[in-house]
């Protein structure tokens, strides 16, 4: 087995994820976006680190997201590869929109929100644009629902 088959293999365990969420955090980065975008001919997207509080534990839900401008703000896209349902993190802001995120090594408190109408149409075109991989991400889920756009808001 080659190397990176390796490094990927263990890069979606709950140690890799572990460790990529860490590396978000101190260092800015993400090994597994990388590896990602490299194996499968996307651009790297820097990505941010969002945390939410799980919605029927209570406890700090953290996961590794990349990013797109929104204007003066950041959105984030649930797509979960196109599966029917949205991703936990999505369900989880739904229940308590407050979150915090790290970008850039930089802790910043937030407040989430899915966009809607023609403000997620212009964000979902723009979005699409930069990484296409989301247009059959929605094409997979089209029967079952829209993928959800989230604009995350600075809170106060």
């Amino acid at each position: 087995m080659a190397f990176l088959e390796r490094v990927t293999g263990f890069a979606v365990t709950p140690a890799g994820a572990a460790l990529d969420r860490f590396c978000v955090r101190w260092l800015g980065h993400s090994p597994v976006s990388w590896l990602f975008a490299r194996g499968s001919g996307q651009v790297y997207n820097v990505p941010l680190l969002l945390t939410a509080t799980g919605r029927s534990s209570g406890l700090p839900r953290s996961v590794v997201l990349p990013y797109f401008p929104a204007g003066a703000e950041i959105a984030v896209v649930g797509s979960k590869g196109g599966v029917p349902e949205d991703p936990y993190w999505v369900r989880n802001l739904r229940a308590d929109p407050r979150c915090e995120i790290y970008l850039g090594r930089r802790r910043h408190r937030k407040r989430a929100r899915v966009a809607s109408g023609e403000e997620r149409a212009r964000l979902w075109e723009a979005i699409s644009e930069r990484a296409p991989v989301y247009l059959d991400y929605q094409e997979r889920a089209r029967e079952h629902r829209e993928i959800p756009v989230v604009v995350l808001e600075s809170e106060g």
